[in-house]
């Protein structure tokens, strides 16, 4: 039994059996239809955040635009949504960073201070100065000219204890080579259209989506206005543009991660927020009666289900994985780190039925 247990069975669960087929089993059941049908509108943005706890803050702002836009057809933005989500995207980054990077990626690791979390809080810029070990803005266009020479750089020349586990998984994270099939969705009004339409239509469209028929992947590496995820080819390259995110955001005037809605006619919409992990999608539909209004449905689609996708990605990268090579399991626990799944996960392996970190919801 692992720490997982301890979490409601609402947020599900993951078995990781690199090697195998299939390779994933398990995930989180739907229940945002279930809890919302019939109750007002109002009551997306109260209760989804309970249900989602880790990135609850996008979670209710994306059910906000979404209500907003079904009830009224405002499909504008605002300013204070856009930093609360850019704050909780940071420090989600953050927790992940001094939380489960450090046994997942090099278990024989100093732990970091507890007092970084208080030094970021406090001066973000300066923070992360401290960990790159120079300017932030010079460290990024190392990074956008060349991805994979800033990490090397970096990771060979800095004492941090970041760098330094990040240069400890390297072989084993770069040998993990992905094709990167991006999902690259809020710029294109069609495919939005589409989705939603497939929503509507299938319940089990929302636990295995597609975008024209393939299964896509959503992080860092995938963000509005990134020109070329297909860089970000190994395990190693994605957990760098989780650091290199986490510099952007560490600017003052850093750009909020990507927040939106479109009105789908009368009473329905589809809302999204570029969330720590990925692209968040709400898509609401009311049903008025008299005076009243209610939910007549509600589907989520979180990264974490575009990214375990059974012939996505992170799937067909683990089951590829020989079963027998000792190296597998440590791989396997790198590329979850790298996809990071907001569900509860067991790595289990044929030899010993190993059960490994969990990720929590």
């Amino acid at each position: 039994m692992n720490a997982s247990s301890s979490l409601s069975p609402l947020g599900g669960s993951l078995r990781v059996r690199p090697g195998q087929q299939p390779a994933i089993i398990g995930g989180r059941p739907l229940l945002a239809a279930r809890i919302l049908r019939g109750q007002p509108p109002e009551a997306a943005a109260q209760r989804l955040p309970l249900l989602y706890s880790l990135c609850g803050q996008a979670h209710r702002l994306t059910a906000q635009l979404a209500i907003r836009a079904a009830l009224q057809g405002q499909t504008n933005t605002l300013v204070a949504a856009s930093q609360a989500l850019l704050a909780e995207t940071r420090r989600e980054h953050l927790r992940r960073v001094l939380l489960d990077w450090p046994p997942l990626l090099d278990p024989g690791a100093p732990r970091p201070s507890p007092g970084e979390m208080r030094a970021w809080d406090q001066a973000p810029e300066a923070a992360m100065t401290f960990w790159l070990g120079g300017p932030v803005r010079a460290w990024l266009q190392q990074w956008e000219d060349d991805p994979h020479h800033a990490l090397l750089e970096w990771t060979q020349r800095n004492e941090h204890w970041l760098s330094r586990i990040l240069a400890n998984c390297r072989r084993d994270a770069d040998a993990l080579q992905l094709p990167v099939h991006a999902l690259q969705l809020i710029t294109d009004t069609p495919a939005l259209h589409a989705v939603a339409d497939h929503l509507r239509r299938s319940t089990d469209f929302a636990l295995r989506p597609e975008l024209n028929g393939q299964p896509c992947e959503t992080g860092s590496w995938t963000r509005f206005g990134e020109t070329h995820p297909e860089r970000y080819t190994s395990a190693w390259l994605r957990l760098g543009a989780r650091v290199a995110e986490l510099a952007r955001l560490s600017l003052p005037d850093a750009r909020p991660p990507a927040l939106g809605v479109i009105a789908l006619g009368q009473n329905e919409a589809l809302a999204w927020s570029e969330t720590a992990r990925g692209l968040l999608l709400h898509r609401v539909c009311l049903e008025r009666s008299g005076g009243t209004v209610q939910i007549a449905d509600y589907q989520i689609v979180a990264p974490t289900e575009w990214n375990l996708h059974p012939q996505g990605a992170l799937a067909l990268a683990l089951s590829s994985l020989p079963s027998a090579d000792p190296r597998s399991q440590r791989q396997a626990e790198l590329l979850m780190a790298a996809f990071d799944p907001c569900i509860a996960f067991t790595l289990e392996t044929d030899k010993d039925n190993h059960q490994g970190q969990s990720s929590h919801a």
